[in-house]
């Protein structure tokens, strides 16, 4: 088994953060060979991510939105969408991509929060 070194790529044309980038993977890896724990020469933090947002069928973006109490175009406003994006939701001819269902879960969470960013006009 050989013990030569493995050499790291070329760093010419590197931006100096690339150049950081590397010498801190380089250095985790020698920390790692070392058997020194991790943590000890680096911030380790270890998070709890959130549960995959539910699905949500054409009926349920609808009542969603009708909790809100708007129209599919001030509702399409308030999330950043198109109105046709908002209908074919509803018509079921699209379904909500993962960070659409992730907001429409905590409109239903919190449908008061939501339908206060939006004042009727006297």
């Amino acid at each position: 088994m050989s013990t030569k070194k493995k050499r790291l790529p070329s760093r010419r044309g590197m931006t100096s953060k690339g150049r950081e980038i590397v010498a801190s993977l380089a250095e985790a890896v020698a920390v790692e060979r070392a058997g020194i724990p991790i943590e000890s020469r680096f911030t380790v933090r270890t998070v709890e991510l959130p549960d995959e947002p539910r699905k949500y069928s054409s009926a349920a973006v609808r009542a969603t939105r009708d909790k809100l109490g708007m129209s599919q175009a001030i509702f399409s406003h308030l999330i950043g969408v198109s109105p046709m994006l908002v209908r074919a939701w509803e018509q079921g001819q699209r379904v909500p991509a993962k960070w659409a269902r992730r907001l429409l879960d905590e409109m239903n969470r919190d449908p008061r929060h939501w339908r206060g960013m939006f004042r009727k006009a006297s």
